[in-house]
Formats: C-alpha cells, structure tokens, sequence
C-alpha cells in the first residue's frame, strides 16, 4: 500500500528549504557588501583628506619659507660686507626663491590650509607687501645705493619674528593633523575589529544554518526517493490496471459481438421471410428495429474492442503500398448513402497524380470513415464535407476534411480525443455515437508514426488533418 503525502509535503517542502537558504545567502552577502562599501568609502575619504593634506608637506613648506628668508638675510649681510664669494647674482638668486616659496604658500596645494587659520593667514598679509617691496630696494643697491641695502637689512630683521612666528603656526597645525589622523586611525581600527567580529560571527551563523539546511535536504532527499519508488510503483499498479481493463473490455466485446451477430442474422432472415412470412405485418416493423437497434450496437462494440486492442497493445499493422486516391474513393462510397439522407454534399478535391502510401489498408480506411462519419454527423442538411490531398514541404502527406458543420469551441477542442467524450453531447446524443472516433483516429495515425490536427470554431466548421510522415510516402509510379 503506497504511503499518502500531503500536496504540501510534495511541493512546498524543498521549495521552502530553497528559498530559506537563498534569503540567508543574501542577507550574509548583502552584510558583506555593506560593511565593504562601509570600509571602502572611509577609506576613500581619509585617502582624499591625505591628497588635499600632506603634514610633511606643509611643515616643510613653513620651515623653507623662514630658511629662505635667513638665507636671503645671510647673503645680503655678506654682500654689504663685502665678505670674499658674496655676488650680487647670489643675492638675487636668494631673493627669488623667497619670492617664489611666498608664492606658493599664496597660491599652491596648500595654501587653503593657510589662509583657513586666522593667524598665519594674518602673517602671510602682513609679509607679502613687505617681501615685494624688497625688489626695488635691491635694484637700488645694486645701482650703488649703499642706504638702500641697509634698509632692506632692518626691514628683514624686523620681519625674522614673523617668519618665526609662521613655521610655528604651521608646525602646530601639523601637530593637530597628526592627533586628528591618530583618532581617525584608532576609529578605523574599532570599526574594522567590529566588522571582523561581524563577519566571523556571519560566517558561522552561515556554517550552522548551512549544517541544518544540509541535513534537511538529506531528509527532504530521503521522502522524495521514497516518493518516487511509492509513485512509481502506484503507476505500474495503474498501468497493470488499464492493461486487464482493457483486457477485459476487449475479451467482453469479443464475447458479446458473437451473440449479437447472430441475433442481426436470425433478425435479417425473418425480414427476409426466407422461411416463409413473419405472419403479423407489425412483426416487419419491429424486425427492422431490431437489425437497426443491433447495427448499432455492434457498431460501438466495434469501437470499444479497437479502442480496447489498442490500448492493451495488441493491434498491429499489417502494411501494404496503397493507392491514396482510391482509398479515399472507397471511404466516400460507404458514406454517400448517409450524406445524401442527410442532405449533405461531399465534395473531393484531389490532384490529378496522388503518390502511394505505406499503411495499413483497413486502419487507413477506418480513419478516413471515422472523420468522414463525424464530419456528415454534425453538419445540418445543405452544408458541405469536403476530403482533399496535399504533399506537405517536407514530404509529409496530408489528407484534409473539412466540413461546414456546428463547430466547437476552444474548451471542447481540449476534451475531443479524451475517450468516450464527444464535442457536442447533445448533437452527439441526437446523432448517436461512442465517443471513440476521434480518439481511435489519433491512435491508429500514430500507430502510423504521423499526427492529427484539428481546427474548429463555434458555428464555423471543423477541420480535421491526418499527415503521414514522408518516409511512407513514395510516388504512384514507384516500385513497392
């Protein structure tokens, strides 16, 4: 007895386990990124704090602009002198690079540094007019000025205090940046301690979660192989079953065809009078009732031992090279009597050569009955049927009925070849039927490895395509 599983149990359990390690992925990879982007960006902005500000840099620069200027003060004192080496050349040269370094504290990297502080921004004013005036009092020495180069030394002794007074400010700022880098340094350092503890701790929350995931798919795993051998062998029971069904279904429509057969022969000779007459004159009527009334029946045992042979896996082809055109001549003599009772015009549209076609003649001609017989069923006095032939682009030969009959919707297209379904059950009923003649034509057309198709509309007739594949198909002049 195959175990029972709730739908919920088969479907929504691994799915579930799914999605739950997929959502705890993402949470563990999205930390991940977060505290990554976290880390990248502080580093980004402290690297950019360090591009806008060098403490080496600007220490350098204050302490070069108050050597510069002793330097200058030292070469102009030798050259007043008149100290042996002390050129004029030397003291200009000095003078422009005091000149050239008061530039660049004014105008260079770091010169927002500088003029961010009040003080050294306030030093810095109080010099550059002085330090520019120097170049005309040095154009005056030179010119034999001897006075002009004595003020030029008291005026550079009265600026040494600011210049002293710079590169302290500047050493303090440096100072400043150094504390501030240090605090930033030791906050980085927090922030990657909690990131590491947050990622470890992570890690093995995802080694836990993973650990328990695994075990409840090795459980899941273990159902569903248990699932599947309880499924499989609840598909060999139902197979078993469909097979002595149909066993059964064939051998009982055997077993009545039999009786029912001689009950139309002893009926067809007493309304013959073969024997003599029946006597009573309602007795013919009732006689005719009866071979009708049985006609029938064993037209649907027919149809129910087919469908049960095919089915069980006991019809065979037995293949023959046939003639398609007259064939399909064959199958419109036994259904022009019933079209023209019903006022039904059958219309053939074949080429004038038709090929040969590898098939089993009296399946061929059962299929071509059946659509026929469906086709003249459910189309209303004056309509049409009409068969027609063609050669597909592949080779694939198709024959075509088409009628102008009731039609049937898109949800009756769907049930048409399921067994003992009809199109439309009423006009079915009317018409009499089993409900096996569609679904018999699709079996035997695949018996014959091709396919049907089937096209219809609510009041727009049906369309019904058999095509055989090119590899049965040869031409009517070919040899067998």
């Amino acid at each position: 007895m195959p175990r029972r599983f709730l739908p919920q149990q088969i479907a929504a359990h691994p799915e579930a386990l799914a999605g739950a390690g997929r959502r705890f992925v993402l949470v563990l990879v999205a930390t991940v990124v977060g505290l990554s982007l976290v880390l990248a960006a502080y580093f980004y902005v402290q690297q950019r704090e360090y591009n806008r500000f060098s403490f080496q840099n600007i220490v350098w620069e204050g302490a070069q602009f108050r050597n510069e200027h002793q330097a200058f003060r030292a070469a102009l004192l030798e050259y007043l002198n008149g100290t042996s080496g002390a050129t004029e050349d030397e003291v200009r040269r000095r003078y422009d690079i005091l000149h050239s370094r008061l530039d660049m504290l004014q105008v260079g990297r770091a010169s927002a540094t500088y003029m961010a502080d009040p003080d050294l921004s306030m030093l810095l004013t109080r010099i550059d007019p002085v330090v520019r005036n120097w170049d005309g009092q040095l154009d005056a020495l030179f010119a034999g000025n001897r006075q002009a180069g004595d003020a030029l030394a008291v005026s550079m002794r009265r600026l040494d205090a600011d210049f002293s007074a710079f590169a302290a400010g500047v050493n303090a700022i440096g100072i400043r940046r150094v504390d501030d880098a240090r605090e930033r340094l030791s906050g980085l350092y927090d922030v990657m301690i909690v990131a590491g503890v947050a990622t470890w701790l992570l890690v093995i929350g995802f080694a836990y979660a993973l650990m328990r995931q695994l075990r409840a798919s090795e459980a899941a795993h273990t159902e569903m192989r248990a699932m599947t051998v309880d499924l499989e062998n609840a598909r060999r029971q139902a197979e078993e079953a469909s097979r002595t069904k149909s066993n059964f279904l064939a051998t009982m429509s055997h077993e009545l065809r039999t009786p029912l057969n001689a009950i139309l022969g002893f009926a067809d000779i007493m309304r013959q009078g073969i024997f003599g007459p029946v006597g009573n004159p309602r007795y013919e009527d009732y006689l005719d009732g009866i071979v009708k009334s049985g006609q029938h029946l064993l037209s649907l045992i027919n149809d129910v031992l087919d469908m049960s042979r095919i089915e069980a896996g006991r019809l065979e082809l037995v293949e023959s090279r046939i003639d398609v055109g007259q064939a399909i001549d064959q199958a419109l003599d036994m259904v022009t009597v019933t079209a023209q009772g019903k006022g039904v015009v059958l219309e053939r549209a074949l080429p004038a050569s038709l090929p040969c076609l590898r098939a089993d003649d009296r399946l061929l001609r059962q299929m071509l009955l059946n659509l026929l017989s469906n086709a003249i069923k459910f189309t209303p006095e004056g309509g049409q049927v009409e068969i027609a032939v063609a050669l597909l682009g592949e080779g694939d030969l198709a024959i075509r009925v088409r009628d102008t009959g009731i039609g049937m919707s898109d949800r009756q297209l769907q049930k048409v070849f399921e067994p003992f379904s009809q199109g439309d059950s009423m006009r079915a009923r009317e018409a009499g039927g089993s409900g096996l003649g569609l679904p018999i034509t699709r079996r035997l057309i695949e018996l014959h490895d091709g396919r049907i198709h089937l096209a219809s509309r609510k009041r727009n007739g049906t369309t019904a395509t058999l095509v055989f594949p090119a590899a049965r198909v040869s031409p009517a002049g070919a040899a067998a």
